[in-house]
């Protein structure tokens, strides 16, 4: 934020792309090591415990799992991603072999950004892989730009919006929430499209779903 305005999201490309690729076909691993492209630090682990080493050591970008990792299985290192924060938010790509419904289901009760049966080549999956991250940026960017937004609302308004959310859908701003009066829910449109302007391109539409009544 400068002087009151919000920043855009917006990504920035210029530094090298970890990815973590664990799958217990050692000739695989090779094969993608030997075609990563630049841009990419490529890092491998043959089992679940050598992933969540891996993991624990430095944490990726992006994760590409085979659920049939051997020592805790893909679901297994799900899991332990799942209950460490700095883990938690890094985006996972199953690339997998397996047709098994008990083996899939496992890894289906976890949040996955991306999933594809093998084979896919080397230069497939870095694009893949570029797209899944540009997503995944975008998304952290938003998110965070709507944080931002719903803490300066907060300040602005003397904390007169309850149950106060502001989130992004198909290029908007959508502020939801609850006023007791009409006053505090136009003065939201003001401080959000204050907060967004920019000389430099169109701002976003902004849509307020802020009930109003006499107490909340």
């Amino acid at each position: 934020m400068h002087n009151g305005v919000i920043d855009q999201p917006r990504t920035n490309g210029s530094a090298a792309i970890r990815v973590l690729i664990a799958d217990p076909d050692e000739s695989l691993l090779g094969e993608y090591r030997e075609h990563s492209r630049i841009g990419f630090e490529v890092v491998t682990a043959s089992d679940g415990l050598a992933c969540v080493e891996q993991l624990r050591q430095q944490s990726p970008d992006v994760l590409v799992l085979e659920p049939q990792l051997p020592w805790g299985g893909g679901d297994g290192v799900l899991s332990v991603m799942r209950d460490v924060l700095d883990l938690a938010t890094i985006p996972v790509m199953i690339l997998t072999s397996c047709r098994d419904p008990l083996v899939l289901d496992k890894i289906a009760r976890f949040p996955i950004s991306d999933f594809h049966p093998k084979p896919l080549s080397p230069a497939k999956l870095v694009k893949r892989l570029k797209a899944l991250l540009e997503h995944h940026t975008h998304r952290k960017a938003f998110q965070l730009r709507n944080r931002r937004l719903e803490t300066l609302i907060a300040k602005e308004t003397g904390g007169r919006i309850h149950r106060l959310f502001v989130e992004s859908k198909d290029g908007r701003i959508i502020v939801h929430g609850r006023s007791a009066t009409y006053h505090a829910r136009q003065l939201v449109l003001g401080v959000v499209m204050d907060a967004i302007a920019s000389p430099n391109h169109t701002p976003p539409k902004v849509e307020l779903d802020i009930q109003v009544c006499g107490s909340v």
